[in-house]
């Protein structure tokens, strides 16, 4: 989808929901069912939940010792994160033109599937129960430490701009003022670190239990594109597909099959067996001349004299072997190669979108068998169970890791206020409230639009 037609499927989108927005609205729908507008947004206010928070927060001392180390846990990555983005902006500013050109757009900011390239629209059910979650767990814990320290909390609430964007946990304005630092500085920390501990849930249940049971199908070479109109297409080669043999040779690896592929003649009649969906099946194909076909070709492929008599088939690109052990290993275990393994763990949605492979995904997961016991589950549920988990680890990572931001309204923008105004009040005793209050305000401007100019910096450079 271009950049035009994401436009103009955002606007119809937008259009819509004001349309059903405004009805409802004028039905009384909204008032009868306490919600109002938050702006663009809708805001959905409820005491319902709040008892559940309550039975949660009587667990005081071990809600504290977790508000306590959440604290820690968010300074040490609010200050790896804005490193991060330091040296994000300092390698975007050493791009050439065509890698600046490469990057991005803001679209990728948004959390709209069908707009953001990286969210297709068919992960749409994934990617809502992953927010769903990021923001009941985030908003709870804030709610759970709030009544942990005697703090009231209001009400509970949703915030929907088309897809649900936003929860909250409403305690009580006077007094979170009157709390001590330390007690809201736990309410603050508790959201991001909350979602962590999701992330380690979803990494165990999806690298520990699922996908142990995860085996290569066979040996082969795993097909990863195919030409238009070529023979390898008119007998229904395609993307995921392993080759096992080819003119009569047991085939391995990728490697193999290009050393009996370059042996083969143009006009010849070979036989090939490969695997399609769990079957084996075996055909003869006719090949072309590669020269001949090379030279119709020219954006594809770079043609050369000694291509002409040989054999063609139309295999464009093969995955290669060592990324498809490597991404099993990883998938496998996260931390296999750290911090790299990680990285390749969270950036499959980027894979799929920039290298068109996603291993998780059909018709990659074809290449796959699953064993032990679960494989009593059918395969495509089991592929539904593993995408739910991973959308659920990514969508959790992405919250914790942009709360944490020092750059209010983020948690970790107001967890950053609370600790320059307790680092003010240890070195500086006795300073007015006004002045320390004035020191907080400045030193928060100047972090939050610093943060904010590293956020954009991508999106601009692209079109500078």
């Amino acid at each position: 989808m271009s950049i035009i037609e994401s436009i103009l499927v955002f606007i119809a989108i937008i259009l819509s929901y004001a349309g059903i927005v405004f009805l409802l609205y004028k039905k009384g729908v909204l008032k009868k069912h306490n919600i109002s507008f938050y702006g663009p947004a809708l805001m959905w206010r409820t005491e319902k939940g709040i008892q559940f928070l309550k039975n949660r927060a009587k667990h005081e001392r071990f809600w504290k010792i977790y508000g306590n180390t959440s604290i820690i846990f968010c300074f040490i990555t609010m200050v790896l994160m804005t490193v991060l983005m330091i040296m994000t902006a300092w390698l975007v500013f050493g791009f050439t033109p065509a890698q600046r050109n490469a990057l991005p757009g803001p679209e990728v900011a948004l959390v709209l599937p069908g707009i953001n390239p990286i969210l297709p629209l068919e992960y749409l059910g994934y990617i809502l129960l992953g927010l769903i979650i990021a923001i009941m767990v985030h908003e709870f814990s804030h709610g759970i430490l709030a009544l942990v320290d005697k703090l009231k909390v209001k009400s509970l609430g949703i915030l929907y701009l088309i897809v649900p964007i936003g929860a909250f946990c409403e305690p009580d304005d006077e007094d979170v003022k009157k709390a001590r630092i330390l007690s809201r500085m736990r309410i603050y920390a508790a959201g991001p670190t909350a979602n962590f501990v999701v992330v380690l849930l979803c990494i165990l249940l999806f690298s520990v239990v699922f996908m142990p049971a995860v085996q290569p199908e066979t040996q082969g070479a795993i097909v990863f594109t195919i030409d238009d109109d070529s023979p390898a297409s008119q007998i229904g080669l395609q993307t995921g597909v392993i080759i096992t043999r080819l003119n009569g040779t047991m085939i391995h690896s990728g490697e193999e099959y290009f050393k009996v592929w370059n042996n083969t003649k143009a006009n010849q009649t070979i036989n090939i067996t490969y695997m399609k969906s769990g079957n084996l099946h075996t055909t003869q194909v006719l090949l072309s001349d590669k020269y001949i076909q090379y030279a119709r070709r020219t954006t594809v492929y770079i043609n050369n004299e000694s291509y002409k008599g040989k054999g063609y088939l139309g295999v464009q690109s093969l995955l290669r072997d060592s990324v498809f052990q490597e991404h099993l290993a990883i998938l496998k275990n996260p931390f296999f190669d750290f911090p790299r393994g990680l990285l390749t763990f969270y950036s499959l949605p980027l894979l799929g979108y920039f290298a068109g492979y996603n291993p998780i995904i059909a018709p990659f997961t074809d290449a796959y068998v699953i064993t032990g016991p679960l494989s009593i589950l059918p395969t495509s549920l089991f592929w539904i169970i593993i995408n739910a988990i991973y959308w659920i680890f990514w969508l959790n990572l992405a919250v914790s890791l942009f709360n944490v931001l020092p750059m209010v309204p983020l948690d970790g923008g107001f967890l950053f206020n609370d600790g320059v105004r307790a680092v003010i009040i240890r070195l500086k005793k006795g300073i007015k409230d006004e002045t320390k209050e004035k020191i907080v305000k400045n030193v928060s401007l100047a972090i939050s639009l610093m943060i904010l100019v590293l956020i954009l910096l991508p999106f601009i450079m692209k079109y500078v």
